[in-house]
């Protein structure tokens, strides 16, 4: 744990990027006053399709509209009084020891 905070590169071989979130998709968690329908219609305005809604903790995943980045999904959600958080659906990756 310490190589990679002191090394953050060391996971990755050199010269690879990897994204640090899916692209094209958003979690949007709502306001527990934010009905079901609500929250579909908002996300039928912005375009966007609900890919797996995550009961427990009513967060929605959903895949923004092509062409759109993740940022401006997350700008757009954000600016709605009834979206508690919208972030990047981050990956988490599993390294092999060294």
């Amino acid at each position: 744990m310490v190589l990679l905070v002191l090394f953050p590169g060391a996971c990755h071989p050199q010269g690879v990027r990897q994204p640090s979130y899916a692209p094209g998709e958003v979690l949007v968690q709502f306001g527990t006053d934010v009905s079901r329908t609500a929250a579909q219609s908002l996300h039928e305005r912005v375009g966007s399709k609900v890919v797996k809604h995550f009961e427990r903790i009513n967060v929605d995943l959903v895949k923004i509209p092509k062409g759109w980045t993740v940022e401006k999904a997350i700008e757009v959600y954000q600016a709605d009084p009834g979206v508690e958080y919208a972030e990047p659906n981050y990956l988490r990756r599993i390294q092999e020891k060294p």
